[in-house]
């Protein structure tokens, strides 16, 4: 079964119960994890005396903990374990997006300038210029737009991502696939306070032309909108108002590596490895992006797997069973 992981001596005694809620260790963990930042992004939201719309964010840890009581009670009713595996997974990754989403628009105003004055120099030294990069792509129109759907794609291909592992009941492939996706999470929103950076759009202009013949999302007015949020901050926190705001490192780039790399040695491999190569001008042409974004997220995302790759090891007894798979993740 690919690196199944062990169930913990306290599900083993529910076993022959009628006990309907059954989670994995790792599951029960990060639950745990994510409940705690999700009571810390409150409680922090309430001391800082931000005025937050709170239903939404409230009915969305709701619907999380509800998915997950959902995925438990089809694993010990249903006797479903592949479904239950893809519902607590997914449980998991909105939960830790959501509660993360929170958190980081709390931390605003960010209490150290810009640093994407630095990044462009950066990338200039390396070849790069945004203005160039659009005004190249808007030559091609039809090739922009499929580059923009690819972009917008990186959520729908997480959660793919997490059915097809669950479906192929890899737990241990999949369960490292949460816990790195949490770890980069944190990393990059811890990277970004520290040196906060919103992307090329904020800093430099492009011609009209050129932004319509490619239907770039982040225009200089998009740019211009996220240095007022870095700087000023949001007058209320409601779901509207929530972006993708971390330009250093890119987590468009940390999701992109995490599909390709978890999902070899499956069908999905070469379709996966494909989109996500043009993930790369896709991100760098929207404006989101410097070129050295990309690099601090792909160090970021090596650091994770290694991470996770020592906390989430196969259980003791299994590791014949389970070397095939604990090497493929």
């Amino acid at each position: 079964m690919g690196g199944r992981l062990m169930w913990s001596k306290a599900e083993m005694v529910g076993q022959g119960s009628n006990r309907l809620v059954r989670v994995l260790p790792t599951e029960a963990r990060l639950l745990w994890f994510i409940g705690f930042v999700g009571v810390l992004a409150v409680g922090l939201a309430i001391a800082m005396q931000r005025q937050v719309n709170w239903p939404p964010f409230l009915g969305g840890y709701a619907a999380t903990l509800g998915l997950a009581a959902i995925g438990a009670y089809v694993r010990q009713a249903k006797t479903a374990p592949r479904v239950a595996l893809a519902l607590i997974g997914t449980a998991i990754f909105t939960g830790f997006t959501a509660v993360s989403s929170l958190f980081i628009f709390v931390l605003f105003p960010l209490p150290n300038p810009l640093i994407d004055p630095l990044l462009i120099q950066v990338d200039a030294v390396l070849g790069y210029h945004w203005p160039s990069a659009v005004a190249l792509l808007a030559r091609y129109p039809a090739f922009a737009a499929v580059l923009g759907y690819i972009y917008h794609s990186s959520l729908a291909q997480i959660l793919l991502t997490i059915v097809l592992l669950a479906a192929l009941s890899r737990d241990l492939v999949l369960h490292r696939f949460l816990v790195v996706g949490i770890i980069t999470l944190i990393f990059a929103v811890a990277i970004w306070w520290i040196i906060p950076s919103v992307g090329p759009s904020a800093f430099q202009s492009i011609p009209e032309a050129d932004r319509l013949a490619t239907g770039l999302y982040f225009n200089p007015a998009y740019g211009a909108h996220l240095k007022n949020l870095a700087e000023i901050g949001p007058r209320r926190i409601s779901p509207e108002v929530i972006t993708g705001v971390v330009a250093f490192p890119s987590y468009h780039m940390i999701m992109a590596l995490m599909v390709v790399w978890f999902l070899r040695g499956t069908f999905a491999f070469l379709p996966a490895a494909a989109i996500n190569t043009a993930m790369i001008p896709a991100t760098l042409t929207h404006g989101g992006h410097h070129l050295v974004d990309l690099f601090g997220g792909l160090a970021v995302f090596v650091l994770s797997v290694w991470i996770a790759n020592r906390l989430i090891r196969p259980p003791q007894g299994a590791q014949g069973t389970s070397r095939k798979s604990s090497a493929r993740a």
